[in-house]
């Protein structure tokens, strides 16, 4: 196992990717090698979303329509990202997971957080955790979660609006998923926490 002992700089390391990809498991598997922070968007603001949605006369599960997008959205992203910079003002470092799909592939998201990142002395990492079609729907399906209900019953229409090539602008670690992938996920997180580590 890991340890965090002896590390000196604090790190914002951000797991993104697509539902089902496999996201809290590489969060948490990184968090438990370097001792740091886990926050995972869903833990967080999970029934905040669910109550906003119902009051907005809504469905509590909906992750898809405007209504969503436009009102619930934002504010998970709001809700984690104050988290972060909490932290990380305290000194502590960060494994933050939710699938950043919107904020990684834009170049001002990205700067700005590198920015900040900069201004309260910790260094900002990325990991992207890949996969494929086949793949993300097995986990979905053996999650069983109500939220990708609609993802599932309507699964062509959902993915024909991913893109499965999407990467983050900023420099990034590759974490390969798929079902069919060489390694483990368990190894290559293991291998990311420990250059990480080294290099603080």
């Amino acid at each position: 196992m890991i340890t965090a002992l002896g590390t000196s700089t604090i790190t914002l390391a951000l797991v993104a990717g697509y539902a089902g990809s496999g996201k809290s498991e590489a969060g948490k598997l990184l968090a438990a090698a370097t001792g740091w922070a886990m926050l995972d968007k869903d833990t967080i603001s999970r029934p905040m979303t669910e109550r906003l949605l119902t009051a907005l006369n809504g469905d509590p599960n909906d992750r898809h329509s405007a209504t969503y997008l436009e009102h619930a959205r934002p504010l998970e992203y709001e809700c984690l990202m104050k988290a972060v910079w909490e932290n990380l003002e305290c000194g502590t470092s960060v494994v933050a997971v939710a699938p950043f799909l919107a904020e990684s592939a834009d170049e001002q998201w990205t700067s700005r957080v590198a920015r900040r990142c900069r201004r309260v002395g910790a260094r900002f990492e990325t990991l992207w955790v890949d996969s494929d079609l086949e793949s993300m729907r097995d986990r979905l399906i053996s999650r069983n979660a109500t939220r990708d209900t609609w993802k599932l019953t309507h699964w062509p229409a959902y993915t024909d609006g991913i893109d499965i090539g999407l990467r983050p602008v900023a420099p990034h670690h590759v974490i390969d998923n798929r079902i069919s992938a060489s390694r483990p996920l368990a190894e290559q997180v293991e291998a990311i926490a420990q250059r990480l580590l080294e290099d603080s």
